[in-house]
């Protein structure tokens, strides 16, 4: 492995090893832009105890909840062309863009007659957004969803733990793959409706 070049190796041995060269060269301050991307689920712990470790300033950008919950003591609201310290943790952010979006829809709604008695131009059809009703409803449907499997993911962590028969270690292993799987593209819907929420917000 030592001698292996960089350019043959595969995403995830290349974000290890960016990660112990990182360590090595032991900084003052981290910037991580999705640092849990290609990494198996050991290594995404790993690195979570690593990070609560550091002693200096991480700067983090990522769409892993787990992560973020595990690591980050502050947030920063990036909305509107500026940033801002962000008062509340991930679970309050959730509540702000949903509030966001409806503050919006009232403004919207209440604006809907004037919109309807203004002439209608031809123009170029434009790509047809969810409202921001069903955003909200996919939203929480997402994240009902992963909590549920970030609990199976903690339940089998536990059970595998314990001295299991190996069908059974490979039954527990098949169900923790699985769920590995499909958390990160909740992650990621959930990323991009809240910027869709984000973008709608900032518009009004």
């Amino acid at each position: 492995m030592v001698k292996q070049s960089v350019g043959s190796m595969s995403g995830g041995e290349k974000a290890r090893l960016v990660l112990c060269m990182l360590v090595w060269q032991r900084p003052n301050l981290l910037l991580l832009d999705e640092p849990t991307n290609h990494l198996d689920l050991a290594t995404r712990e790993a690195l979570s105890v690593a990070l609560n470790e550091f002693e200096g300033t991480v700067m983090l950008v990522s769409h892993d909840r787990a992560l973020l919950r595990a690591v980050c003591d502050e947030f920063w609201l990036v909305s509107r062309g500026g940033i801002e310290p962000f008062e509340g943790d991930l679970d309050d952010y959730q509540k702000f863009l949903l509030d966001e979006a409806k503050r919006l829809k009232a403004i919207t709604s209440s604006g809907a007659t004037v919109i309807a008695a203004a002439p209608v131009k031809a123009s170029t059809p434009k790509p047809v957004l969810p409202s921001l009703k069903n955003m909200q409803k996919e939203l929480a449907q997402i994240e009902a969803k992963m909590q549920t499997l970030e609990a199976q993911r903690n339940e089998l962590h536990a059970v595998m733990a314990n001295k299991l028969a190996a069908a059974e270690l490979a039954e527990k292993g098949k169900l923790l793959k699985q769920i590995d799987q499909e958390l990160p593209a909740l992650e990621a819907r959930w990323l991009e409706l809240t910027g869709q929420l984000e973008s709608a917000t900032a518009a009004s």
